[in-house]
C-alpha cells in the first residue's frame, strides 16, 4: 500500500497520512516496484508488482479497469480481469500457458500504450524476446473490455 500523504497538506491530510503509516503505508517516494503513467486528458495507470503477482489499475475518464494476475496452485498463472462502468463487474478467470509461464519468477510487466481510449500491456520473461503476453483494454460507448494475446515469434 501507497500513501501520497506527501503531497497532502493540512491537518486532516496529517492525520491520513498517520493512519496510513500506522497500517504500513509507504510514502511515494519509498515506494518500490510501483509504475506509474498519467496522460492529460483522462488516463492514468499504474502497475505494482508482488513475490507471486501483478496488479495493474486503469483510470479512464468515466471508466477504470482493473487486471491482477496470480501465480496459481495448478502451476500457472491466472489472469482476473474486472472493470467500472456505473458498477465494478468481474469476468471469468483467464490462464496463461503454464509452459511458458509455470510463474511469475522473473517477469516483467509493462504498458507498451496508454491513452484516453484503452491501454495495452506486455508480460514477458527475463532474456525470452521471441514469446509474450499482449494485454489490450478498450474503452467505448458498449463499456471496458479486456483481452489477452499469446505472442509467438519464432
Amino acid at each position: 500500500m501507497v500513501t501520497r500523504r506527501a503531497v497532502l497538506r493540512g491537518t486532516a491530510a496529517a492525520s491520513i497520512g498517520a493512519i496510513a503509516a500506522a497500517h504500513g503505508a509507504a510514502p511515494v517516494e519509498a515506494a518500490e516496484g510501483i509504475g506509474v503513467g498519467q496522460l492529460a486528458g483522462g488516463a492514468f495507470g499504474g502497475f505494482s508488482k508482488y513475490r507471486d503477482a501483478f496488479q495493474v489499475s486503469v483510470k479512464f475518464d468515466k471508466a477504470a479497469a482493473e487486471i491482477f494476475l496470480k501465480e496459481d496452485v495448478s502451476g500457472s498463472v491466472a489472469v482476473f480481469f474486472k472493470f467500472f462502468d456505473k458498477a465494478w463487474t468481474e469476468n471469468d478467470v483467464q490462464f496463461i500457458d503454464s509452459k511458458f509461464f509455470p510463474d511469475l519468477k522473473q517477469s516483467l510487466l509493462g504498458f507498451s500504450k496508454l491513452d484516453v481510449q484503452g491501454a495495452e500491456l506486455f508480460l514477458k520473461k527475463e532474456g525470452i524476446d521471441n514469446h509474450f503476453y499482449k494485454g489490450t483494454i478498450v474503452t467505448s460507448t458498449d463499456g471496458v473490455s479486456f483481452e489477452l494475446e499469446q505472442i509467438i515469434n519464432d
